[in-house]
């Protein structure tokens, strides 16, 4: 019976020692590393800002666990949207944006078993030059639970080379769409156009959106309608190897009942697009058409129609091609 009891009062000793150790660990933990990325805060910024785009670099995908459902509400790069998955590795967690700053800081509330564990991240991104140094933070209260002050002593091992991994991939893509075009994705209102459909060859393409607009131009005027934007041309056919397509020519206006002859009136619907701007000749849009094709591929878009070339310059008036200035938009599911 003694010996019972000395064995009970050495378990009690050592909880004790166990618990008194636990609280004289610290309260909060706090993981860090940093990384130095050759591109401009905006891009860093757009690929932290908006979680539809962290799948892009983070470690937390359906690669890593394959069981994963992700679900994200709110609108992409606002504060107050959510990111929330489950899985058997990945367990049950979310993310929520608290704080933006463009080009500077991306600020979030992490909880997993539905908050029963939680803790503050963010990502700071500093210029320095022509880089950019990208920090990523995450800090808990470990309260007074002695299991959990343990725990803090691990915080940094378990995550650490997580966001290690991460950075290195962000400072890849970055990298990489550090000569990209500005890329947003904006809204289209409904609109009411005249329109023309044709077609043409590389070599013909001058002469047949000359005489399209001409056309157009004529009827506006003719028919006294009030233009109501930029002219377009949206390309519903392309062949790259010939580089022969089939497009709508386009003008916006206020309002109109009927065409005439090959001139049709269409009214177009609101509409959800990439957009990315081009300075130049036409025949130099490629790298843009490129950038807006990837960009809806790793952002895991739809695209729902063929692109768009809007002509905010007019070569008639200006005739130097370095100052002419196109908005090409890709549409996309909403």
């Amino acid at each position: 019976m003694k010996t019972v009891v000395k064995i009970v009062y050495w378990a009690i000793g050592i909880i004790a020692v166990i618990v008194v150790i636990a609280y004289l660990l610290p309260k909060t933990y706090k993981v860090e590393r940093s990384i130095v990325i050759q591109s401009n805060p905006e891009v860093i910024y757009g690929l932290t800002s908006n979680f539809d785009l962290w799948h892009l670099w983070v470690t937390w995908t359906k690669e890593f666990d394959t069981t994963a459902v992700f679900e994200i509400t709110g609108s992409a790069g606002k504060v107050g949207t959510t990111w929330k998955w489950t899985g058997e590795k990945l367990g049950q967690g979310e993310m929520t944006a608290r704080e933006l700053i463009p080009g500077q800081l991306v600020a979030y509330d992490l909880a997993f078993d539905n908050g029963k564990y939680m803790s503050k991240g963010k990502i700071v991104i500093e210029q320095l030059g022509d880089s950019c140094k990208v920090s990523w933070f995450d800090e808990g209260d470990l309260g007074y639970n002695p299991l959990s002050r343990y725990m803090g002593r691990f915080m940094d091992r378990m995550m650490g080379p997580d966001f290690e991994k991460g950075l290195a991939k962000l400072k890849m893509i970055s990298e990489i769409r550090a000569n990209w075009p500005k890329i947003e994705e904006v809204v289209i209102p409904a609109q009411t156009v005249i329109m023309i459909m044709d077609s043409a060859g590389p070599s013909e393409y001058e002469k047949i959106m000359g005489k399209a607009y001409t056309e157009l131009y004529g009827f506006l005027k003719e028919a006294k309608l009030v233009q109501k934007g930029y002219p377009f041309a949206t390309y519903l056919r392309w062949d790259s190897v010939t580089m022969f397509s089939v497009m709508n020519i386009c003008i916006p206006v206020e309002q109109a009942d009927k065409g005439k002859g090959r001139i049709r009136v269409m009214n177009l619907p609101e509409q959800l697009v990439v957009k990315a701007v081009h300075h130049g000749a036409y025949n130099k849009t490629e790298p843009v058409y490129r950038a807006l094709a990837q960009y809806i591929i790793e952002a895991g878009k739809t695209e729902v129609g063929g692109p768009s070339e809007i002509y905010i310059t007019s070569p008639a008036i200006e005739k130097d091609t370095t100052k002419w200035v196109t908005h090409i938009v890709f549409p996309i599911k909403q």
